[in-house]
């Protein structure tokens, strides 16, 4: 009987550092792509980016359009949704004039240090286009055409209802 209760609580205690450690692997605040293309966040990143094919006949005005827009990238590495759409975003805006930053929420979708107070983020990931500080428009969970389509609409100041609004 020790040696089964012995058994149990070992299983027991490594139930919860795996979990411990699953939760401590999130990223959190402020983060560089740079850090989703190391162990363990690599893994999805490559695959999500390496998979997309961008459009890139969408991207013609790409870099005129991005002069002065600041782009926030609001997403969780524990999201499936950011795990899909935020290598596509990178792979699609890379070698473009481009001023992005991204914040890493916790499963609770906070942010450590107040980065997204104020914005209004109710999914992830959340991509918030900002021209002389004013924003522009957000692409957010899903774009509803594709994320190139959808950036440009946003950038060409064009009518675009992201894919959590009701339609109306």
């Amino acid at each position: 009987m020790k040696i089964f209760m012995t058994f149990i609580m070992g299983f027991l205690f490594s139930i919860s550092a795996v979990t411990a450690n699953d939760e401590n692997a999130d990223l959190l605040g402020v983060i560089g792509p740079e850090q989703l293309q190391e162990a363990p966040y690599s893994e999805w990143y490559n695959k999500s980016a390496g998979e997309y094919e961008v459009d890139k006949a969408s991207l013609a005005d790409l870099d005129a359009l991005m002069q002065g827009v600041e782009v926030k990238v609001v997403m969780g590495t524990w999201c499936h949704d950011s795990k899909r759409e935020v290598p596509r975003f990178y792979k699609i805006i890379n070698g473009h004039n481009a001023n992005i930053e991204m914040i890493a929420l916790d499963r609770n979708k906070q942010a450590p240090n107040g980065e997204i107070d104020g914005m209004g983020i109710t999914n992830t990931p959340t991509f918030i286009f900002y021209k002389n500080g004013k924003e522009l428009n957000r692409i957010v969970e899903t774009p509803r055409e594709s994320l190139e389509k959808d950036t440009i609409k946003i950038l060409n100041g064009e009518a675009y209802r992201h894919s959590k609004m009701a339609s109306e």
